[in-house]
């Protein structure tokens, strides 16, 4: 290994050491995911995509911990990547102490069995060509849980355990609302009993009404079956009611990381009270100060030096330009990573 490849273990390990809790359950450190840009006839590389840039946090066992940025910060990349639904292009997931790297070299159906992924979209991620007994019970039969009668069985059960009848797994996805729809994907997710499941904006496509009985049944389902949560989204509104943690993404990169009651309490980075002050407030008689952010996010290809976020800030000092935050606790496990809250 190199002088700098060494450094670069140290730093992240640092990290590491930083974030990690007594009671971890999963932990990310340093984590990338670069997409490269293609160009010309030979489709050379010009540039990469930086999606997921160096991230590092930690999920508490039962616990749902809240990932929340706007379209585009690349939330949704990071859930996939941790999964190893995408290859990272550098850095570790650790699941239970346990690289799931290697973990999936040795035995990948124990990996998929116990990390699972709701989707987003309730309409594109079921297979409109196969029934629900097929969608839910396709996994199930593939790690050899249930077979036959058993199986029709335990998929009658899953449906029923998330707000289905049993009759439906005769249908096709085209026959269901969009609630319905989600509910089927989320007992596909369950149905193999996994431990750690990433919840990829499972509401954002739904009514409002249909909004609050998604996540009711998240809860409920997590309390029944000691799950673990990855909770990605855009709306804090929802987060807020989920979640017990909550990590603000921006441009790749997580830039605040509390618990619930801190963060609403106290919000210590700039983009962080951007985003709160845009919650309306139920109460006409009540008045907030909005913030107003100036300009467009950056491109991921080509991200600014220093803080990723100096170019919209209204805070941002000569050192934002050129210097990048370290991820400090500030107590009470609240990290963030601005200059107005470090020491030096």
């Amino acid at each position: 290994m190199s002088d700098a490849g060494y450094l670069n273990y140290l730093q992240k390990r640092l990290v590491l050491k930083m974030i990690k809790p007594g009671n971890e359950y999963l932990t990310i450190t340093g984590l990338k995911k670069y997409f490269p840009i293609k160009k010309g006839i030979f489709k050379k590389t010009i540039g990469h995509v930086h999606a997921v840039d160096d991230i590092s946090f930690f999920v508490r066992e039962r616990e749902t911990l809240g990932l929340v940025g706007e379209s585009g910060c690349g939330k949704t990349t990071a859930g996939r990547t941790l999964l190893h639904l995408l290859e990272p292009t550098e850095g570790q997931v650790y699941f239970h102490g346990e690289d799931v790297a290697l973990l999936l070299a040795k035995n990948p159906a124990k990996v998929r069995r116990n990390m699972q992924i709701i989707f987003q979209d309730p309409y594109g991620s079921l297979n409109p060509r196969i029934t629900v007994r097929d969608i839910v019970g396709e996994a199930v039969k593939y790690h050899g849980l249930y077979k036959g009668k058993d199986l029709d069985n335990y998929v009658a059960e899953v449906l029923q355990k998330c707000g289905l009848r049993p009759e439906h797994r005769f249908r096709y996805p085209h026959e269901f609302s969009g609630g319905q729809r989600q509910r089927i994907g989320i007992a596909r997710a369950l149905a193999l009993k996994p431990r750690f499941v990433v919840c990829d904006e499972p509401v954002s496509a739904l009514d409002v009404s249909i909004q609050s009985q998604i996540l009711n049944l998240l809860n409920d389902l997590q309390e029944e079956m000691d799950l673990t949560y990855l909770f990605i989204s855009h709306d804090l509104s929802v987060v807020k009611y989920i979640s017990d943690r909550i990590a603000i993404m921006y441009l790749g990169k997580i830039v605040e990381l509390a618990a619930k009651k801190e963060f609403f309490a106290n919000p210590l980075h700039p983009y962080t009270q951007a985003l709160l002050s845009a919650i309306p407030i139920p109460d006409p008689t009540m008045k907030s100060t909005r913030v107003i952010l100036e300009g467009d996010v950056p491109s991921p290809s080509n991200p600014p030096s220093g803080c990723t976020f100096h170019t919209r800030c209204p805070y941002a000092m000569k050192r934002c330009r050129t210097e990048e935050p370290r991820f400090e606790n500030k107590g009470n496990d609240h990290f963030v990573t601005c200059f107005l809250h470090q020491n030096d």
